[in-house]
């Protein structure tokens, strides 16, 4: 009976052990567990708070003419006459109360960072649309295209529309000339669309123009852009001149690869 009992006790013991290590294990499991979600969680937020970052600080073309964001700040010649022009023309404008500060939404015509300028001449390249419309018969795969040494010129005429009672009184129009030599740039694409742009060398100048008066003036020189810049989403491919089906008229985007 001794024995038994004894050989019972040990049992016993033996049996609590286990419970206890298992325990052990399974706490240890789900604290790895809890540990490895927690940076899973830490790098994603990480990942995001990057891209967010690589976004905000790619450069406008407001930055890169070094125009004034606001009244206060300082300005050139070129912006005063500019805006001397303006005033001058509106002069004769009858206005229902105060006239607008028509500065802010100029600035806000020029409030564009520069990759939408670059990814938007890329997409209208035909071997950049061949590649993407490809991707999309495997939507799963990434395709990096390593771009070649080349050049973007391009021209754009953003507009305001000044209006009392909804009709138009004033039209002001931008004529913006936009020259880039790029170098090292390597697009990730997937299902269609592009990605993630990684940058390489930069190279912008630029005029602004109003009628036949300067606005603001960039000579060649590097720009900085973040190493990479991520594109949470895409506008669809733009529909070539020849599929369009109004009549032929110049574009007011004219752009060279």
């Amino acid at each position: 009976m001794a024995e038994d009992s004894k050989a019972a006790t040990m049992a016993k013991d033996v049996n609590a052990e286990a419970t206890a290590e298992a325990a052990r294990d399974k706490a240890t499991a789900e604290d790895s567990k809890a540990a490895v979600a927690a940076d899973v969680e830490a790098n994603a937020t990480a990942e995001a708070v990057k891209g967010d970052a690589a976004a905000e600080s790619a450069p406008t073309l407001l930055q890169i003419f070094s125009l004034p964001e606001k009244e206060t700040d300082p300005s050139d010649d070129h912006w005063k006459a500019f805006q001397e022009k303006v005033t001058r023309e509106i002069k004769g404008v009858k206005w229902i109360s105060s006239m607008p500060d028509l500065a802010p939404k100029i600035c806000e015509l020029l409030d564009i960072k520069i990759p939408d300028v670059l990814i938007a001449a890329w997409k209208k390249v035909e071997d950049l649309r061949a590649v993407l419309e490809k991707s999309k018969l495997t939507p799963d795969e990434t395709i990096y295209l390593e771009l070649a040494q080349h050049t973007i010129n391009s021209e754009h005429k953003p507009s305001v529309d000044v209006k009392i009672k909804g009709a138009t009184v004033k039209k002001i129009e931008l004529v913006i000339q936009l020259g880039f030599n790029l170098k090292g740039f390597l697009l990730k694409i997937q299902n269609g669309a592009i990605r993630e742009l990684q940058t390489g060398q930069c190279e912008a100048k630029g005029t602004i123009k109003y009628g036949g008066l300067t606005v603001a003036e960039k000579k060649l020189e590097p720009i900085k852009l973040p190493l990479s810049i991520p594109i949470p989403a895409e506008l669809p491919l733009p529909i070539p001149e020849t599929e369009k089906e109004e009549e032929k008229a110049e574009p007011l985007e004219r752009i060279e690869l």
